[in-house]
């Protein structure tokens, strides 16, 4: 189904979930590789669970959940992955950043795009002053992908995260608007 473009990146558009991008999702988060990370993911998630738990979370208003969508190439014009700002809490100027995409699509760079344009979003529309992310030590690529985007190290919490079989550190991230370099200088490191 074709759905609006909410924002427009070189190769891929960012656009809202809808109803029939439900299965997708509900695949992605029960990847193996995807949910292993992801505490929320853990156990499978069924649809009529993506619908009451995630589902409400994507379209609450509440945040910045968007589908990424190739414009070209193998997989033009269906979802490929997920970010999001979630919770959005317009009082306090902050935002919780998360991302996913399906194994097939790693490492050919739509995570530090999407990404990176989804922070522009943030910080110039929603007014953001702080987006905050967390990843499992034993996540080098969400690790990195934080890092890439100008994040800073700001914690650990020392074995926090359960994560097969021992418990493991989980560290912390924090981007502040007068950090952010916008999603041009981000993606000319690539």
């Amino acid at each position: 189904m074709s759905r609006p473009t909410f924002i427009d990146c070189d190769r891929i558009e960012l656009q809202p979930p809808e109803e029939d991008d439900i299965r997708f999702l509900r695949e992605g988060v029960n990847h193996p590789e995807v949910r292993r990370f992801i505490g929320a993911f853990r156990t499978p998630c069924t649809e009529e669970r993506y619908r009451e738990e995630l589902w409400s979370a994507e379209t609450d208003g509440e945040s910045a959940s968007l589908l990424a969508v190739p414009k070209e190439g193998e997989f033009a014009g269906e979802p490929i992955g997920s970010v999001q700002l979630h919770p959005v809490v317009s009082a306090d100027g902050y935002a919780n950043f998360g991302v996913w995409f399906h194994p097939k699509v790693w490492g050919d760079g739509y995570a530090i795009e999407a990404s990176a344009h989804l922070l522009e979003y943030g910080f110039r529309e929603l007014r953001l002053h702080r987006v905050s992310a967390t990843a499992a030590a034993p996540n080098v690529a969400s690790r990195r992908l934080c890092e890439r985007l100008g994040f800073v190290h700001e914690g650990t919490a020392r074995e926090s995260q359960f994560f097969e079989g021992e418990h493991v550190d989980v560290e912390r991230y924090g981007l502040l608007v007068d950090e952010w370099q916008g999603p041009d200088e981000v993606l000319e490191r690539r």
